[in-house]
């Protein structure tokens, strides 16, 4: 079954096609749900502001707010991001050092797991682009004028991978990049974030991430729900440390000991008529989802036949292009 992007609408689509990704399927996750991005001084006074409107709800005032409460967190060792709810909207914030706050002002549902990574983002690309700027006693405010052109890029980046992920079934096969995952590693801090984030669930769906396992299998192992697991591949994906590569069941071709081994395992009659209808499109190169699809039935099904063939079905791998790079 497709999934729409749970982590931003909390909801399922039902949508069977791997070959398009329907309209109302495209709005929900075309955004972050980001509204507006600001850079604060730790006295509350703002560097860098960027809004999707006119209105800015982020005024000063409310700067000074989130400079007080985190000031107060940190006092008593709180160093992690915060969430805050304010008007029907959410404040996502993390401090950097001592002297900086980096906050979004987003829509109330948005992911904030998936956030948390888009905000790490943003305040590493600042800070590395502005270093010797934010040492200055008074920051000249036009200098940070253009991190604008920094700020779009990132959001159309990340909601152009939320978009793939969101047209993705549970017959995916994920693998981790494993030279990214081991420099992200060394880096430090991504452990951390990994367990903070995503608990132990996340650290059992990543060991169970061997390149030849679909999430439904993963799912079924762990005797985890299929939307935790996407909940941990989303994160991944987003960090560059992931590849995904869709089913594709190649039917060996039909003879007298296909028709033999079938007696054998004594296949159903409406199985059978079912896999005599799919023989022409398991051709190795349709996705499993695009296959049921055309022969009007839900992927479990037409994956449970398949299951019973054992080595009689080879599974093909077509890598989905256009997640994150290397």
């Amino acid at each position: 079954m497709f999934r729409a992007n749970s982590l931003i609408q909390g909801r399922y689509l039902k949508d069977y096609s791997e070959s398009g990704i329907s309209q109302e399927l495209k709005y929900l996750v075309e955004k972050l749900g980001v509204l507006e991005f600001m850079v604060l001084t730790a006295g509350g006074t703002p560097i860098f502001h960027f809004s999707k409107t006119a209105t800015r709800k982020l005024d000063e005032l409310l700067s000074g707010f989130l400079s007080a409460i985190t000031s107060f967190a940190t006092e008593f060792g709180e160093k992690s991001i915060q969430r805050l709810s304010f008007e029907g909207s959410e404040l996502l914030y993390e401090q950097y050092g001592t002297d900086y706050l980096f906050i979004f002002l987003v829509e109330s549902g948005s992911s904030e797991k998936v956030l948390r990574v888009v905000l790490r983002e943003l305040t590493k690309r600042f800070v590395s682009r502005y270093e010797n700027e934010m040492k200055m006693d008074i920051p000249v405010l036009d200098v940070f004028l253009d991190f604008e052109r920094d700020v779009r890029a990132v959001f159309d980046y990340y909601e152009e991978i939320l978009l793939i992920m969101s047209s993705l079934s549970s017959f995916v096969i994920p693998e981790t990049k494993k030279e990214n995952l081991d420099i992200a590693i060394r880096s430090g801090g991504f452990l951390d974030e990994f367990h903070r984030d995503l608990g132990n669930s996340g650290n059992r769906v990543l060991s169970a991430i061997d390149g030849r396992t679909s999430i439904h299998n993963i799912g079924r192992n762990l005797a985890l729900s299929e939307n935790e697991i996407f909940e941990v591949i989303e994160y991944l994906a987003i960090r560059g440390l992931l590849k995904i590569s869709k089913l594709c069941p190649l039917l060996q071709e039909k003879d007298a000991r296909f028709d033999a081994y079938l007696d054998l395992i004594g296949l159903p009659n409406k199985d059978y008529q079912l896999l005599d209808r799919a023989k022409s499109l398991c051709d190795g190169e349709h996705g499993l989802v695009d296959v049921s699809e055309r022969l009007g039935v839900i992927p479990e099904q037409l994956y449970d036949v398949l299951e019973k063939l054992g080595d009689e079905v080879e599974w093909k791998l077509v890598e989905v292009s256009g997640l994150v790079g290397d």
